[in-house]
């Protein structure tokens, strides 16, 4: 892995956890309907993008690419079942499960790129499996909880989405606005997608009908627009891009640190009275324990052999 990557994958994790942290705590402050929170945090950060992005190669041509829109099916899919599984579980517990689509990448990018894992990466993927296993025989319930099909399927939304944008030429360009343009449109695609999955959802049954008076409150559209435009926006387009230099299987073991950090923001964030302190139990702390472990020998071990194979070549 290069040292150019680092900071875009360090910018990834941290700006996603600031999102999850921010959205959490103004749904739970300001009772806000999340569908319609988050419908608004994906609009507004796709249609500003698109305006910054004036000029770029990719404009209408990247609607019609299959692939653009496969990942922003896979993004609603993401985003549809991990907001379903909050119902069942807290963030903590998903975002520790959510270790599990390291070794998912693994097994993916071995089959489909040829890219066998060293010995010493094979190891450090126990941990992992070991620390998603405890969280989710932690949970309410055990296996039986729906959390545990719906985080499953979540994660390999993620790793569906990010492969794509690791190929897809729009996200790999030199020009930086042809990147934001790309983000844009995704993000206009999801949000599209989104409403579509919470009106059917709504007309079979599956969720409460949606409250039109709550598009009236200021406070929905204030948070909403703010967060779309200063942080949805830039956080996907992060995690695109790092999936596409550092590889899915790399930005997906960074983002085993997301848990953490979201946890010491929220510490933060309750330390100032604006939400909850984080509940971190002994089943937590070992499944922290398990996947920080693991996560850095997977990282080592990459690393390692990224420098064996330059040293060879």
């Amino acid at each position: 892995m290069q040292k150019s990557v680092l900071p875009i994958l360090i910018s990834a994790v941290a700006t996603w956890a600031l999102l999850l942290v921010c959205s959490r705590a103004l749904v739970i402050g300001l009772s806000l309907d999340p569908w319609m929170f988050t419908f608004l945090q994906m609009g507004s950060g796709g249609l500003f993008f698109i305006v910054i992005s004036r000029g770029a190669e990719a404009g209408i041509s990247a609607l019609w690419r299959t692939d653009t829109w496969l990942i922003g099916v896979f993004r609603v899919g993401t985003a549809a079942l991990y907001m379903a599984a909050l119902i069942h579980v807290d963030v903590l517990q998903a975002g520790f499960f959510a270790s599990i689509s390291v070794p998912m990448s693994a097994l993916a990018v071995c089959f489909l790129f040829n890219r066998q894992p060293t010995r010493l990466e094979l190891m450090g993927h126990l941990p992992l499996i070991a620390g998603a296993a405890a969280t989710a025989f932690g949970f309410e319930g055990s296996i039986q909880n729906p959390a545990f099909l719906l985080l499953a399927l979540s994660q390999v939304c993620v790793l569906a989405a990010s492969l794509f944008a690791e190929r897809h030429p729009h996200m790999m360009a030199m020009a930086p606005r042809t990147r934001l343009r790309l983000t844009g449109i995704i993000l206009l695609v999801t949000a599209m997608g989104f409403a579509v999955w919470r009106i059917l959802q709504s007309t079979v049954g599956l969720a409460g009908d949606a409250d039109i008076t709550e598009l009236m409150r200021p406070e929905l559209w204030a948070a909403g627009l703010g967060l779309g435009i200063t942080l949805r926006g830039l956080a996907t387009y992060l995690g695109l891009r790092a999936a596409a230099v550092a590889g899915t299987h790399n930005y997906l073991a960074a983002a085993l640190a997301l848990p953490m950090v979201g946890a010491v923001l929220e510490c933060f964030v309750a330390w100032y009275g604006y939400g909850a302190w984080p509940d971190i139990g002994p089943l937590q702390t070992i499944a922290g324990t398990l996947i920080l472990g693991g996560g850095s020998v997977v990282i080592y071990a990459r690393k390692r052999a990224g420098k064996m194979a330059t040293q060879t070549t």
